[in-house]
């Protein structure tokens, strides 16, 4: 019983990564409603999770490229108020990562 609390604590640590992972996907795929339905579910399924910051970021430009300006503008300023110095202002989605690693 134990090993099994363990391994689902560890899968729900990292679903909000997973979310993402597919997000992004979309983001290159062009599918950005996709992309900007998965974020906002790791946003409000996940809210403290560190992944929050991409998933916000995600929504913004995933809604700015469907010219969604209302939506754009209320995702940036809740991610400005709570990243105000986050790296993706800088570097964007590109990760230096290997696609396979998601945490």
């Amino acid at each position: 019983f134990m090993e099994h609390s363990r391994l689902v604590n560890h899968i729900g640590d990292h679903a909000p990564d997973l979310e993402l992972h597919v997000a992004r996907y979309y983001m290159k795929r062009g599918a950005y409603l996709a992309a900007a339905n998965r974020a906002q579910y790791a946003v409000l399924n996940y809210p403290e999770a560190p992944a929050t910051e991409e998933a916000l970021f995600i929504m913004v430009k995933a809604y700015d490229s469907l010219g969604l300006t209302d939506l754009r503008d209320d995702a940036e300023r809740v991610m400005r108020k709570n990243f105000p110095n986050s790296v993706y202002y800088v570097r964007g989605l590109e990760r230096k990562e290997p696609w396979w690693k998601l945490w």
